[in-house]
């Protein structure tokens, strides 16, 4: 598989035209912002918990992209007014027989459960913050039942431990960060959103 760098859809745009024509498989580089949890919050529209439900590729209206667009079963719903489901697009996947990976754009899998940061995209479809930034993956103990959140960072953490009364104060937090309780990580959402809509109110 060929690997071409890229820093923006409409880069992806023209190489999937050359690259449709070829048949061939490619994957692109792409730039991902680095947002705090607060930010991504700021910047989102609606922010879910949910279980993936389905999967399915295919092109662009004008056959210059390759799209995934992910059926998400809403479990809760943090902000915003998402109903029982949401769709989530995201660049790249498989048409036929070309396969288009997008660095920074994580595939979905049937089953999975998510936290995820939502926005408009340029179009009427909604995408994740940041490409993956806005996804935090729930793991789920097979003994014990416990769910955990995964991929946050030591600054993560640290922001949304220090929600917690008990906890108030330093914090030690490792400093590669590591997984979190997925009621805590939730709890510490809604305050946060709770939080910005007071301000925004004033």
């Amino acid at each position: 598989m060929k690997r071409y760098p890229c820093l923006g859809i409409a880069c992806l745009m023209v190489g999937l035209a050359v690259l449709a024509a070829l048949g061939t498989d490619a994957a692109f580089a792409t730039t991902v912002p680095q947002m705090t949890v607060r930010e991504m919050l700021a910047a989102s529209s609606f922010v879910v918990y949910g279980r993936v439900e389905s999967a399915t590729s295919r092109w662009n209206e004008d056959r210059t992209l390759i799209m995934t667009d992910v059926r998400i079963q809403v479990l809760d719903a943090l902000k915003g007014g998402a109903g029982t489901e949401v769709v989530v697009t995201q660049p790249g996947g498989r048409v036929g027989k070309l396969r288009v990976d997008v660095d920074g754009a994580s595939g979905f899998l049937p089953g999975e459960e998510a936290v995820l940061f939502l926005a408009p995209g340029p179009g009427n479809e909604t995408n994740v913050i940041g490409l993956s930034r806005g996804r935090f993956d729930v793991a789920t103990d097979a003994q014990s039942g416990r769910k955990t959140v995964r991929g946050l960072d030591a600054a993560d953490l640290r922001t949304v431990r220090a929600l917690r009364p008990a906890t108030a104060g330093a914090v030690t937090v490792p400093e590669t960060g590591g997984p979190l309780d997925l009621d805590e990580f939730l709890g510490g959402i809604r305050h946060m959103a709770a939080e910005a809509g007071a301000k925004g109110g004033k």
